[in-house]
């Protein structure tokens, strides 16, 4: 079974009708009994900012969030994301060490900010841009 870490630069991409081959990955991905999607609860968070700023329904989360494990955002996991060395923002700090504790081995972080991919290969992870659909990156 494959568990990919949903990434808020593809989930938003997802929501909005920016990428095709993102929509069809994330289709593909939760219509696999073999595969699923994870994310930090923040990304609830992100695409929540996002909504209002666009003035859009909330309800239009659960496009992406009806198909999305959710896990918390604790203690554990807020010092997880404290001590990265690499240089990676806060929000983006927060989804990588969501990713770490998530118990899920050989996790792949769906990403597509580029720093993103070079600090989640920096800690391990397999990383795939499904926006660019680059299977390079897996």
């Amino acid at each position: 079974m494959t568990g990919y870490y949903l990434d808020t630069s593809v989930a938003l991409r997802i929501l909005f009708h920016h990428s095709q081959a993102a929509a069809e990955w994330f289709d593909g991905i939760t219509t696999n009994p073999n595969e699923f999607i994870v994310s930090s609860r923040i990304l609830r968070t992100e695409m929540t900012r996002a909504l209002r700023r666009t003035s859009q329904p909330l309800e239009r989360r659960s496009e992406v969030l009806d198909y999305v494990g959710t896990l918390p955002v604790d203690h554990a996991v807020l010092q997880e994301a404290e001590a990265l060395v690499p240089h990676v923002k806060t929000l983006d700090a927060i989804h990588l060490a969501s990713a770490l504790r998530s118990g899920l081995e050989d996790a792949v972080i769906a990403t597509h900010d580029r720093n993103m991919i070079n600090v989640a290969g920096q800690l391990g992870f397999s990383v795939h841009d499904p926006v660019t659909d680059d299977p390079g990156r897996t």
